[in-house]
């Protein structure tokens, strides 16, 4: 919704400023941050892509090549073979390679760690040493490109299928909201000024 929203207001060109677009950006750092630290937590006692990795990383034996490939028939063996040597296989050959995920977790903590330090000092607490230099939209979308790339990769070696895309689709026109005016003639307008005033 944050893309799609600033798309529609890039491409209109020429929408006053408003508080709203702040409080809309700030929705969207402040959840899509929560979200990217929640991933890259490390405790084993909650549930996150950095555990998983952890877990494959100590014990890959368990993900071996015949366990990937019984998942296949026949005829889709060979498209299995491929998979698990282009995505796992690595030096191993016969199971997952622990290097390749011990790769992938560094990646992972790497590209969360500013992300990971905005949350811990500006957002779940406030920090009396707050970051000397604020995080940035790029460093936030470049840590969730990459776990989007990590998701899509473990979806594969785990269930054997892939996504199209991690970005919900909505089933409904959800932008027949923007082609009304959200304040008619007549309506609360002169509220709404008001508060924004006082």
């Amino acid at each position: 919704m944050y893309s799609t929203v600033g798309k529609i207001v890039t491409d209109h060109g020429s929408l006053p400023g408003s508080h709203f677009f702040t409080y809309l950006g700030d929705w969207y750092a402040t959840t899509q941050a929560s979200a990217v630290r929640r991933q890259a937590d490390p405790s084993p006692r909650v549930i996150s892509l950095t555990v998983l990795l952890t877990e494959i990383r100590d014990d890959p034996t368990r993900l071996s090549r015949e366990w990937f490939l019984a998942h296949y028939d026949t005829l889709d063996r060979r498209y299995g073979e491929e998979e698990f040597d282009e995505h796992f296989a690595g030096k191993v050959g016969t199971h997952i390679d622990p290097e390749i995920v011990a790769a992938d977790l560094h990646s992972l903590i790497e590209s969360a760690e500013r992300v990971r330090e905005h949350v811990d000092k500006l957002v779940a607490h406030t920090d009396r040493r707050p970051p000397e230099t604020p995080l940035t939209f790029d460093e936030l979308n470049a840590a969730i490109e990459g776990m989007t790339h990590l998701f899509e990769k473990y979806t594969l070696l785990l269930t054997m299928s892939s996504w199209g895309t991690l970005v919900p689709v909505p089933q409904y026109d959800h932008l027949a909201i923007f082609r009304e005016p959200w304040i008619k003639a007549g309506g609360n307008e002169g509220a709404t000024r008001s508060a924004e005033t006082s």
